[in-house]
Parts: C-alpha cells; sequence; structure tokens
C-alpha cells in the first residue's frame, strides 16, 4: 500500500498549528504566525524522521522532550522561566486533552481497534488518519475565528486598563475613593458655569451621599424639573442641576453635587482639582464593575502634585 509521506507530514504540520494556536489563546500569549509555524514545522519533522534510519532515535523520550522544548522556545520564545513552563505545561495539557477527544471521537464512531492503531498504514489512501484530518480543516477556521475574536477583546481591555484611574472624592469630612474611566468622550459640562462633570454611580455613594439628595433623583426622573428639600437637607447649597442629552433621546436633567475636591491618581501621577461635579446616574456604567465612575479629561488639567517614578 502506498504511503503519502507529504500529506502525513502536512496533517502533523496543522495539527501541530493547531495545538500551539490553542496553547496560545488559553495563555492570552502574543502570538506571530511566522514562529507557530516554525514551532509546527519543527514538530512535524519526527513524521519525516520515522520514516529514516534516526526512528529509533526519536522515539527516546528524551529526545521527544527535548523537541517538546524546542517546539515552545521557536513559537513563543524565551522571557521568563516561569512563563516558559507555563507554556510548555498547556502545550502537553493541550496535547493530551485533543489527542484524548480525538480517541473518543474513534470509539463514538466505532472504529475498530486495528483501524485506530494502525491510521498511519491502514487508511486505503495512504493520507493518514480521517479524524486527524477533520480535526485540523475544522479546527483552521474556528481557531482563526476566536484568534481574532479574542484579539479584539484583548485589545480593547488593555485599551480600556490604560485609561483608568483611582478617585479620591472630598466633600466637607467625608472622604471616599473610587475607581475611575478617563473618557474623552464625556464632554458634560454645566451650562452656566462650564464646570466638568464627572459622572458616578449614585449606588457607590450610598454611604457618601444623604439619602434626600438620592431620592431627589427619582423625583427629578419623574418631573424633570427642581425637586424640593428640607431646610435640614445636608449639602443642600452643593446641588446643581445638569440638563444633558443622550444620544437619541430627548433633553433629560441630571442631579449634579459640589464636591470640595478630588484627588485623581493615574499613569504615575497625582492630580488636584476643585472644578468638577459630581454626576449622579443609577446607570451600572461597566458591566464588569472596572469602575464607577466616569471622569471628564479637563479634570487632569488640574495641578500634578506629585510624580511617581
Amino acid at each position: 500500500m502506498t504511503v503519502y509521506l507529504d500529506a502525513i507530514w502536512l496533517l502533523n504540520f496543522g495539527f501541530d498549528f493547531l495545538l500551539l494556536k490553542i496553547t496560545g489563546i488559553i495563555l492570552k500569549r502574543k502570538m506571530v504566525t511566522w514562529r507557530l509555524m516554525l514551532g509546527a514545522f519543527l514538530g512535524s519533522l519526527i513524521v519525516v524522521l520515522m520514516f529514516t534510519p534516526l526512528q529509533a532515535l526519536v522515539g527516546n523520550p528524551f529526545v521527544k522532550m527535548l523537541l517538546s522544548l524546542t517546539i515552545i522556545l521557536a513559537a513563543y520564545g524565551f522571557h521568563r522561566l516561569r512563563v516558559f513552563v507555563e507554556n510548555l505545561i498547556v502545550f502537553y495539557v493541550t496535547t493530551f486533552s485533543v489527542g484524548g477527544g480525538m480517541l473518543a471521537v474513534h470509539y463514538a464512531l466505532e472504529v475498530d481497534q486495528r483501524f485506530a492503531n494502525d491510521t498511519i498504514r491502514s487508511l486505503t489512501t495512504g493520507l493518514g488518519d480521517p479524524i486527524s484530518w477533520m480535526f485540523v480543516l475544522i479546527g483552521f477556521p474556528v481557531l482563526l475565528y476566536l484568534s481574532k475574536k479574542q484579539f479584539h477583546a484583548v485589545e480593547t481591555r488593555k485599551f480600556k486598563y490604560d485609561q483608568l484611574a483611582n478617585i479620591t472624592i472630598t466633600v466637607e469630612k467625608e472622604v471616599i475613593s473610587l475607581p475611575g474611566l478617563l473618557d474623552s468622550g464625556n464632554q458634560l459640562l454645566d451650562p452656566i458655569t462650564k464646570t466638568p462633570v464627572m459622572i458616578v454611580e449614585v449606588a457607590s455613594l450610598q454611604a457618601f451621599i444623604p439619602q434626600e439628595i438620592i431620592q431627589a433623583m427619582d423625583s427629578i426622573e419623574q418631573t424633570q424639573g427642581w425637586p424640593t428639600f428640607s431646610e435640614e437637607t445636608k449639602w443642600v447649597d452643593r446641588i446643581r442641576i445638569i440638563p444633558y442629552r443622550a444620544v437619541g433621546k430627548s433633553t433629560s436633567l441630571m442631579l449634579a453635587i459640589k464636591p470640595d475636591k478630588a484627588v485623581i491618581h493615574h499613569d504615575g501621577k497625582q492630580y488636584e482639582t476643585n472644578k468638577f461635579l459630581l454626576g449622579l446616574t443609577k446607570t451600572t456604567l461597566s458591566s464588569e464593575g472596572d469602575y464607577v465612575c466616569i471622569l471628564h479629561p479637563k479634570m487632569l488639567q488640574g495641578e500634578v502634585v506629585e510624580q511617581v517614578s
């Protein structure tokens, strides 16, 4: 029977490439296609060597381990020992998992034992195991889609983390620290004083802001007018009403508070400003809970009071 060595080599090359790709996706590694292809090429050489006098050598466990180290080094490089070991371990786990899954598919399809053991030789066309070909042919488009989706997700999340800051707000004797997002899209200003407005989830301020002010938000939503407060209401002289317009909606009113100051920690610098308002919203700003307020970009035009090297 004829065995097509080039087809079997191509199968193993694609198989190794997918295993390296899966490993990179699991560990969220930065992947370079040519490096993955180099690693897959080195891994697939074992198929060619199996048909040479070096067959006994490549079957040696020590040689196989050395080949695995070379594959990982070629595919991901060497940055730190811990990262390299993680890459190697996950590569092995992925290989065993996929191999076990393919064996299960063989049994699920009721492939007889002799066929399963002699897949490289017994296929009538001599082109290799059909289950392996199915994995490669289906796996390539699936992993291409997942890797692109992951790339965009990682890039988006990285950008978002680069824009995160920690804000400490002071009102009289009350102090609270909040995680915030620096967003150039927030251009909300007090129309009269042109003071920038920082939007804050009111749920994060339950223990900070008087309950009368929080309850007044419901009144504003219902009447779209100035709410009434008793003379005993705390911080009543700090209350502002800010008109704003969301995309696709009519003009609404937002209740805001005038704090004493804010200290913003971002990118190794510490900014201090007192020219801003706290605009209160019931909307959850981050579904993942990364931040509870959105800063106005003008808030970073305040004084830089400390710079961390």
